[in-house]
């Protein structure tokens, strides 16, 4: 680590003794009583979006559901990003140890390892259902896991799900071709695949910047997240353009993250509380924000901005996209003698596979 880092974190230091445990974060208040002499834990929690964001959102429910499940013997802190880390050095903060735990999205450190794009959002990839289903029953979650185990040494599991992504623009965008040229601001694999497969212009920059980044017109396109959030933000004044659906992003999933050195002493029924707070927090924020879209879809299309459906090609050539790209980076991973993208790659795959085929039993609408 440099000075300049050494520096710098110990201003961060200085800075969350300063705001201590009594600062803005959720959950400080109405949680159970411990009783006398019980061990009892307090994590510093650093997320990745600013409070007025419903990513921020995302966390109340599994800060509630934990303090409810255990007892209030475990209490999370949540602080936004630029109290304990900037929003795209958050994975690096709980490895610093600077926070104690993390609320973050695997898509900002898809560029450090390509297994991340199948936990925050890969394009072309599952549906929040099919998602569902494979991290907890298809061994998604597991992988995860011990990913982070074994590369990290962290300890993850999956918090919450959140459905489909739009598009908010200058330029209309129907087809592949229509991305050639375009800047877009983006992130993760859909960063990379723009540039690689669509011959875009991807930037990528933090959430409080792409409002005034779309406005200014310092791009022609961004992805940020779903109705609801967008609705938030009010990119549906930025640009006359909205393009539906997104498919680089079907779903996307955050996780809660702490260093298996303070997770591995934890007593069983603790452990056990948290795996099962963080089970419930994933089905209740997918239900909430899935009708949140719903009545904000209402709203933008009531609104100024046309809303376009695009081509089905351009879902197609995205869901190629994206599978091409997976298979390129396991194969490039593997060539370096790291395995983990191949294998998550061949579940991933096989499970999208597999429903594709079997599921034909089922109405989809």
């Amino acid at each position: 680590m440099s000075a300049n880092e050494v520096s710098k974190n110990e201003r961060r230091r200085k800075l969350l003794q300063t705001v201590g445990l009594s600062g803005a974060a959720l959950g400080a208040a109405a949680l159970p009583t411990i009783a006398q002499g019980q061990q009892s834990w307090r994590w510093r929690t650093t997320t990745v979006v600013p409070e007025s964001s419903m990513f921020y959102e995302m966390a109340a429910p599994f800060v509630k559901r934990i303090a409810e499940m255990t007892g209030g013997r475990v209490r999370l802190q949540v602080f936004p990003p630029g109290v304990i880390a900037p929003a795209l050095e958050g994975y690096k903060a709980v490895e610093d140890r600077l926070a104690d735990a993390g609320h973050l999205t695997p898509l900002y450190v898809v560029n450090r390892d390509p297994v991340n794009a199948y936990y925050g959002g890969h394009p072309g990839g599952m549906p929040p259902e099919m998602l569902l289903a494979w991290l907890y029953n298809g061994g998604g979650q597991a992988l995860l896991a011990e990913h982070r185990r074994t590369t990290m040494k962290m300890h993850s599991m999956v918090v919450g799900v959140g459905p489909a992504e739009i598009w908010h623009g200058h330029k209309a965008i129907r087809t592949a071709a229509d991305l050639k040229g375009v800047k877009f601001r983006a992130s993760g694999a859909w960063a990379a695949i723009l540039n690689e497969k669509f011959g875009a212009a991807a930037t990528t920059v933090a959430g409080s910047e792409v409002y005034p980044m779309l406005e200014r017109k310092g791009v022609d396109v961004v992805e940020w997240s779903g109705p609801a959030e967008n609705l938030k933000m009010g990119l549906q004044n930025a640009a006359p353009y909205i393009m539906v659906p997104g498919a680089h992003t079907n779903a996307f999933s955050f996780e809660f993250m702490l260093p298996v050195a303070t997770w591995d002493p934890l007593p069983a029924e603790i452990k056990q509380a948290i795996e099962a707070a963080a089970k419930l927090s994933t089905l209740e924020i997918l239900l909430d924000w899935t009708m949140q879209d719903i009545e904000a879809m209402k709203k933008i299309r009531a609104g100024k901005a046309k809303v376009i459906e695009v081509d089905p090609s351009l879902i197609k050539d995205i869901r190629e996209a994206g599978r091409d790209w997976a298979n390129q980076k396991a194969a490039e991973r593997s060539k370096a003698g790291d395995n983990w993208m191949k294998r998550v790659t061949d579940s991933y795959y096989g499970f999208y596979d597999s429903w594709l085929t079997n599921a034909n039993y089922r109405t989809l609408d």
